[in-house]
């Protein structure tokens, strides 16, 4: 009879570079208006979106918010 181990992994990675990997489909949340829609990143990058806007890492609904999105990968 064999049995077979189970090892814990703990990922070498952090939220970032799961955002910032080819071309990744998003949700980003607005705290603010709640709005839940979904972004495109391109390399970390906002594909170009009518309502978010991308300043340094953060992105930002265009409801007049100053909190960035919560951003939630897809799978």
């Amino acid at each position: 009879m064999s049995t077979i181990g189970i090892e814990k992994q703990t990922p070498s990675y952090t939220m970032a570079d799961r955002f910032e990997s080819k071309i990744n489909e998003v949700m980003a949340f607005c705290p603010a208006c709640k709005a839940f829609e979904t972004v495109y990143l391109n390399n970390g990058k906002l594909n170009q979106n009518h309502k978010f806007t991308q300043f340094g890492n953060h992105i930002y609904h265009d409801c007049g918010s100053n909190t960035p999105c919560r951003l939630y990968m897809t799978t």
